[in-house]
């Protein structure tokens, strides 16, 4: 008899069918999508939803106002109508950042300085031994070595210009190389020049300048660079550098083999429309900056595609041709009272931007706590 039952209502039976798929596909997607992101709400986060947050933006700085104040990016204390009061000394258009110990020390290309930015002691200070046979023309990108000193590629001077601890003017390197250094890099006793010219990366001694080798060509001396634009070295030594013609991540070892690449012009992930700045944090991640597509995209030592921020359209976090980067794991409690509670700050990132209102906008790359 129950038997009869189910032969006569097939109907009862597609339904029972139905139920039972719509109940496993509801179990499947709950599965895949697994547990909702709660985000915190007032705080600029990237990537954005449903992705958990990984890149939080904190704060910008564009005048000697958002260091010396009351609060980095606060109010100032200089006392309104106070003629003795210094003025607010702005970026104009910056490009290369370096950070070591909490200092930032940022290239200012079109009035010819350098800026170095102590948010510790908040200070905004010129480099000092700016002028004379030290005087900047247009710097574009800056190192600094085990003891101190500063080297800065001037692209004008078509030189790299060396500076003392304390900011004196020491000696210049490259000229009669005829080149065009657009960045540097040190490894040990090895200045790396980026020579935006000859599509080559020249290694000088650090402390000579004298010319020791030239690499960047393959063994048929065809060009593994194409109008390179910036440079660094990973904690290994291996050096990576971005190209504009190609839109090619170029890895090499220090003798110039080619280790790997990854990326290429166009407008998908992963591919570039002007990649310019680069810089490598301490676990291998490497940055990239694209003053096309204005935002930062992050890969894995293999050239992976993590994720990317800083795109157009946000009233903060966003990214106005974006040229230079530095990543620093040091200094994350000088900005802890931007940093939302819920979020875990691991490494800072600094990115400059040539135009808009934010010259130098800060992010802190991490995860929602536990």
């Amino acid at each position: 008899m129950p038997v009869d039952v189910v032969v006569n209502r097939p109907g009862s039976i597609r339904l029972a069918f139905l139920l039972v798929l719509i109940f496993f596909l509801l179990l499947l997607f709950s599965a895949c999508t697994g547990p909702e992101v709660v985000r915190p709400q007032g705080s600029v986060f990237f990537p954005p939803v449903p992705n958990p947050p990984r890149v939080q933006y904190l704060t910008r700085i564009s005048s000697s106002t958002d260091v010396d104040g009351k609060k980095l990016g606060g109010l100032s204390i200089i006392a309104v109508g106070d003629s003795r009061a210094e003025k607010p000394k702005p970026i104009i258009k910056p490009y290369g950042i370096t950070v070591r110990d909490g200092k930032l020390y940022v290239c200012d290309t079109s009035p010819g300085r350098l800026i170095v930015i102590d948010p510790a002691r908040k200070t905004f200070e010129f480099l000092k031994g700016n002028y004379s046979f030290g005087k900047l023309k247009k710097p574009i990108n800056s190192a600094l070595d085990s003891e101190g000193n500063l080297y800065v590629a001037d692209t004008m001077r078509k030189e790299v210009l060396v500076y003392g601890p304390s900011g004196s003017f020491l000696r210049a390197f490259g000229k009669g190389l005829e080149m065009k250094p657009v960045d540097v890099a040190i490894d040990g006793d090895y200045l790396y020049v980026l020579d935006l010219k000859n599509h080559d990366i020249k290694i000088l001694d650090r402390k000579s300048g004298k010319l020791l080798e030239t690499i960047g060509n393959d063994s048929d001396n065809k060009h593994l660079l194409s109008m390179p634009i910036s440079l660094d070295t990973d904690p290994k030594g291996s050096i990576y550098v971005s190209n504009m013609t190609s839109g090619k991540i170029i890895n090499l070892d220090r003798d110039g083999h080619l280790l790997g690449e990854f990326g290429k012009l166009g407008d998908g992930f992963g591919q570039f429309g002007r990649p310019k700045g680069l810089t490598v944090d301490d676990q291998g991640r490497i940055y990239v900056v694209d003053a096309a597509h204005q935002n930062v995209q992050i890969f894995n030592k293999d050239g992976r595609l993590l994720m990317f921020f800083g795109d157009p359209g946000l009233p903060f976090g966003s990214l106005n041709l974006p040229a230079g980067i530095a990543v620093t794991s040091e200094g994350i409690d000088l900005f802890k009272e931007y940093i939302d509670p819920a979020f875990q700050v691991e490494q800072l990132i600094f990115v400059t931007s040539q135009f808009g209102p934010a010259k130098i906008s800060v992010y802190g790359l991490g995860e929602l706590k536990n």
